[in-house]
């Protein structure tokens, strides 16, 4: 005898099957009420059973994620370097667990810094993959390429044969002479950067560069520059920021970026990043669009 183990919702989970009776050679209808009140109990246990599994699933996620989460961390500095003449300060906050924003700095000699943002594209485990790759090729390819347009290019090529055209990234490549106070840059698809004079408010956008870095083979990149008067804030940041939305779907935007920033510029560069955060958080309360933000 052949009967259904049934759930509340009336789904079959599973068969109960009773063979070889002793006692009579046919099975009866209190046979068949018996198990029917039995199958109740099973499909119970059952379901007890497969939530517990997915317990035990999700636990273990976590804690992977939660690794995971220390490890892509161990992987951005500690805290900005410290540069006579310069004040730096980062923030970056990941929407989930793993992100795919990544800023460096790295120090090519006593006076001259790279400083780098990039923005993997997507979110979550994939683009963390990407971001960490993303790192230790750029840190292995300063060690011998000083000049930005072999690096942008080196970097595109890398990336582009490492992901097989699955993953892109934009990126802001920024070389900083503190001894002549001048900035060399090379905008790969990124939001542009904004350098915004303290006194006046006006700003410039660093948009020269080229294409996204992975997505097209053999990418040519032109290098931009800008001399860097006392005063002058430069903010990079990732589309995070300027695509923060607000629930009428209206972007922050950069114009509301530089005027936040402008109206901060007699405060710390820690202050800046701070207001700055705050008055995005504010306006994208209520808004859908989630991001890594950095």
């Amino acid at each position: 005898m052949c009967l259904p183990i049934k759930h509340h919702d009336g789904q079959i989970v599973g068969v109960l099957q009773l063979l070889n009776k002793f006692e009579a050679p046919k099975f009866t209808a209190e046979d068949e009420d018996f198990l029917m009140k039995l199958s109740g109990h099973m499909a119970m246990a059952l379901e007890n059973a497969r939530l517990h599994r997915e317990i035990v699933e999700k636990q273990r996620l976590e804690k992977e994620m939660a690794l995971a989460r220390e490890i892509q961390h161990s992987l951005l500095p500690e805290s900005p370097p410290v540069v006579p003449g310069y004040e730096i300060a980062v923030m970056n906050e990941p929407c989930f667990e793993v992100g795919g924003d990544y800023y460096d700095f790295l120090h090519l000699g006593p006076q001259t810094l790279l400083l780098v943002i990039a923005d993997v594209e997507g979110k979550g485990v994939s683009s963390a993959l990407v971001m960490s790759n993303l790192q230790a090729t750029l840190r292995a390819l300063v060690m011998h390429l000083h000049s930005l347009e072999v690096l942008a290019l080196s970097l595109n090529e890398m990336i582009y044969l490492d992901t097989k055209n699955q993953k892109y990234l934009s990126c802001f490549l920024g070389l900083v002479d503190t001894r002549r106070n001048g900035l060399h840059y090379i905008n790969a698809g990124h939001v542009p950067p904004l350098l915004i004079n303290a006194d006046s408010g006006e700003y410039r956008l660093l948009d020269k560069g080229g294409v996204p870095i992975g997505l097209f083979p053999k990418s040519e990149y032109e290098r931009g520059s800008v001399d860097l008067i006392p005063g002058d804030i430069l903010v990079c940041c990732t589309d995070g920021i300027y695509e923060a939305m607000d629930i009428n779907d209206d972007e922050y935007g950069t114009e509301r970026l530089a005027k936040c920033v402008s109206s901060n510029s007699h405060k710390s560069a820690q202050a800046i990043v701070d207001a700055v955060l705050k008055e995005v958080n504010e306006f994208s309360k209520g808004g859908i669009h989630v991001d890594d933000r950095c």
